[in-house]
């Protein structure tokens, strides 16, 4: 349990001392601003997901216990699915955290991972993403390689993020013309209502940062137990569920009316 992460952190107050952990995560601070205790390692590959080398070499391979499991557990599932292409996984966060990456000004605290889009080549078979290919405003690799946004697993992907019981998702940070691709897929097969909502409030190109054209960045709230350490959200937090796992439950009453209006954060 991580209770016991969480009561010594109380105890110490994150002072100079330092956090004392149990050997589960605390992630501490903002994502930006934090730190990462007690980080669980993701393996560079597992069932439905791997790492390249690259990323591999940069270190950034640890979260919290949640993220790793969110990664790991979505992974798995849409293995089930997907046979052909596994999901690659970019960057995690160092194993402190606390700014060790130079090459992120988030992925500080455990609570973000970077995740390479599916894609198909030019002839439209499944295409297991080698590097970060930046897409236009169709989902098309910029680069020349005939490579396309596949939107249909992508989608798949991001329900499974939102709906998944191992952790909160908050944000999926996404250049805002896929985000729109992603959305109007879910419309037009029909996609519940609430899980679109969902969608809408969870998919954002951010306005201070690259914007995410060659990734999905997938960053899950504060647990309650991380909350006692320190942790800290930010942004608004319609889609943190107390009521883990499943997540069936309606939206708050009206935002789903509000989102159907317009009042969505990829317009």
């Amino acid at each position: 349990m991580k209770l016991g992460a969480a009561a010594a952190v109380a105890l110490t107050g994150c002072a100079a001392l330092g956090v004392v952990g149990d050997g589960t995560s605390v992630s501490v601070g903002k994502p930006s601003k934090g730190y990462l205790v007690d980080g669980a390692r993701i393996p560079d590959s597992g069932d439905g997901f791997l790492t390249r080398e690259v990323w591999i070499r940069r270190g950034a391979r640890y979260g919290t216990d949640e993220l790793v499991e969110l990664v790991t557990g979505v992974a798995h599932r849409m293995a089930t699915r997907i046979h052909d292409a596994r999901i690659v996984v970019g960057d995690l966060s160092t194993r402190g955290g606390a700014g060790g990456d130079s090459f992120h000004r988030s992925h500080q605290s455990g609570r973000d991972a970077d995740l390479l889009y599916y894609l198909r080549d030019a002839s439209g078979k499944p295409f297991e993403a080698d590097a970060m290919h930046a897409l236009d405003r169709e989902g098309h690799a910029k680069d020349g390689s005939g490579l396309v946004l596949d939107v249909n697993r992508q989608w798949l992907l991001v329900r499974e993020l939102l709906t998944a019981p191992e952790a909160n998702v908050q944000w999926l940070f996404i250049y805002q013309p896929l985000a729109k691709l992603l959305v109007k897929h879910a419309e037009d097969i029909g996609e519940p209502p609430e899980l679109v909502a969902r969608a809408k409030l969870a998919l954002r190109q951010p306005g201070d940062s690259a914007p995410h054209d060659d990734h999905m960045h997938v960053r899950v709230y504060c647990t309650e137990a991380d909350k006692a350490g320190g942790c800290l959200d930010m942004g608004p937090m319609e889609l943190h569920d107390t009521d883990r796992p499943g997540v069936t439950a309606a939206l708050p009453d009206g935002l789903v009316a509000k989102l159907r209006a317009g009042a969505n954060w990829i317009d």
